[in-house]
């Protein structure tokens, strides 16, 4: 072998060692506090090791349901040409009723309010929708026991970045 050949494998086997960055699949044994497993050979990752992304971390929008009430409504007649008049031993009296008369309003303001809007918005993940409640809608659901996620190992391999949940197989 020449001198040529071991400093390149000598260089080769460093590389490996040092593992700058490299992606790996866990899967999320514990929540609280945050465990990721590689494999069952393995210890899991935890706390200090891992770096979370806005991707894998819970992430929450109020539901802003909005209604709005119409105002400035009033309907009303005006009644005119009224005439009333009685006859008694053929004499007529005068017309009662002259002028232009307002009928009451029938239709009170600000008393119309629509709908109530974005009732049915939801998010959804892997083809399940995710929840709704308390007034809010959820945008990424936090990690949870047996999701499988994908690592960006770096430091060599001192910390894992938590890129993202993995959805296997068609959804």
């Amino acid at each position: 072998m020449e001198l040529r050949d071991v400093l390149y494998q000598m260089m080769q086997q460093n590389a490996a060692a040092m593992q700058p960055a490299d992606l790996c699949f866990g899967t999320v044994t514990q929540v609280r506090p945050l465990q990721i497993s590689l494999s069952a050979q393995t210890a899991p990752l935890e706390g200090a090791q891992l770096v979370l992304t806005s991707a894998v971390v819970e992430r929450k929008l109020p539901a802003l349901a909005h209604s709005h009430t119409t105002a400035g409504l009033a309907h009303s007649h005006a009644l005119g040409g009224l005439s009333h008049s009685h006859t008694a031993d053929g004499v007529q009296t005068s017309s009662a009723l002259a002028g232009v008369y307002q009928t009451e309003t029938a239709l009170a303001q600000n008393a119309f309010a629509s709908d109530r809007q974005l009732a049915g918005v939801a998010c959804v993940e892997n083809g399940s929708p995710l929840p709704a409640d308390d007034g809010f809608i959820t945008l990424n659901r936090a990690l949870t026991a047996g999701d499988r996620v994908l690592l960006l190992r770096v430091q060599h391999g001192q910390k894992y970045v938590v890129l993202s949940r993995v959805f296997e197989g068609e959804s």
